[in-house]
C-alpha cells in the first residue's frame, strides 16, 4: 500500500469496525425487544382501562336503575293509595 497504511493496520481497523457493528447490532436487537415489550404493555393497559370503563358504566347505569325503581315504586304506591281512598 502506497499511502502509508500497512496491511496489519488496515486489518485492525476492519476488525474494529466489525466489532463496533456487532455491538451496534446487539444494542439494536435489545432496543427492538424493549419497544415490543413496551407496546405489549401499552396494549394490556389499554385493555384494562377499557374493562374498568365498562365496569364504571355498568355501576352508574345500575345506580340510575335503582333510583328510577324507587320513583316507580313510590308512584305505584301513591296510585294504589289514591285508588283505595276513593273506593
Amino acid at each position: 500500500m502506497q499511502n502509508g497504511v500497512t496491511q496489519k493496520e488496515f486489518y485492525e481497523a476492519i476488525e474494529k469496525v466489525t466489532r463496533e457493528t456487532n455491538a451496534l447490532t446487539v444494542a439494536m436487537t435489545e432496543t427492538k425487544t424493549l419497544i415490543r415489550d413496551y407496546n405489549g404493555l401499552r396494549q394490556v393497559i389499554g385493555d384494562v382501562d377499557d374493562r374498568v370503563q365498562r365496569l364504571e358504566d355498568y355501576t352508574c347505569s345500575k345506580k340510575e336503575y335503582r333510583e328510577y325503581m324507587g320513583w316507580i315504586v313510590g308512584f305505584v304506591a301513591t296510585m294504589l293509595a289514591i285508588i283505595n281512598y276513593f273506593t
